[in-house]
């Protein structure tokens, strides 16, 4: 098993490509530290318990990744509880669409602060104790929306694409410490956010993506696995596109 016995740290993952890639991370055998925030604290229990049923450690650990002092008090209850932090996955994340010229400063500093201030606060949190074991394995999800120009997700766009500037900046500075911190570029995913859209917009979608489908949550968590392992020691500051040839 990949990761057995490693401690995962997975943001927003009471549901959704989170929620998949903690169920995954814990096929492997990995003690899983479920996180979210208090308004999805049912659904997050129901993961939490899912993942129980694999016959792994899991524990919700509820924390807003935009607010400081709730990571600070998030990542040392984890250490408290399992020991340490092995892996952490970046997944905590929230859209809001809108044209720039059309911009809303709420909006702007509201995905700001989930998508690219929560990341550099939990890595800022777990990197002491990754770099005093002398091992790490981060993992960013980034976005297709930071490697092309996407009508209407101007936030969006930009706080996935400082993610990959703080994804190399990471993996530069703690190199020689036995950590990686690599990103994952998703593009279109067939999760219930898709529902939202009319279907003849999704066909319109799905004929520009070579392979001709969105993909399955399941193989984002997959990637996902694949950085988080010692399968990856030698991948850092890389940044992996998951979109079915969307940018051939």
């Amino acid at each position: 098993m990949k990761i057995k016995d490693r401690v995962a740290l997975i943001t927003g993952s009471g549901q959704g490509i989170g929620k998949s890639i903690a169920l995954t991370f814990a096929q492997e055998g990995a003690t899983i530290a479920v996180n979210d925030i208090a308004f999805n604290e049912s659904k997050a229990m129901e993961t939490v318990e899912e993942l129980r049923q694999l016959g792994v450690k899991a524990e919700l650990f509820l924390a807003d990744v935009s607010q400081e002092a709730e990571v600070n008090a998030m990542v040392e209850k984890v250490i408290e509880t399992f020991g340490r932090v092995d892996i952490l996955v970046n997944n905590a994340g929230i859209n809001r669409d809108g044209l720039l010229h059309k911009g809303n400063l709420a909006n702007w500093e509201a995905v700001m602060a989930v998508n690219l201030t929560g990341p550099f606060l939990c890595t800022k949190a777990v990197l002491p104790s990754m770099r005093g074991q002398g091992y790490g394995r981060i993992v960013n999800l980034s976005s297709l929306t930071a490697r092309m120009g996407i009508f209407g997700t101007g936030y969006y766009a930009t706080s996935k694409s400082g993610l990959i500037g703080l994804t190399k900046v990471t993996a530069a500075e703690n190199a020689t410490k036995g950590i990686t911190c690599n990103a994952l570029a998703p593009g279109y995913i067939n999760t219930d956010m898709m529902n939202k859209y009319p279907e003849d917009k999704l066909k319109v979608l799905i004929a520009k993506i070579p392979v001709g489908r969105f993909a399955e949550p399941i193989e984002v968590a997959d990637a996902a696995l694949f950085l988080a392992s010692d399968s990856s020691s030698y991948i850092t500051g890389a940044v992996l596109d998951i979109n079915g040839g969307f940018l051939i």
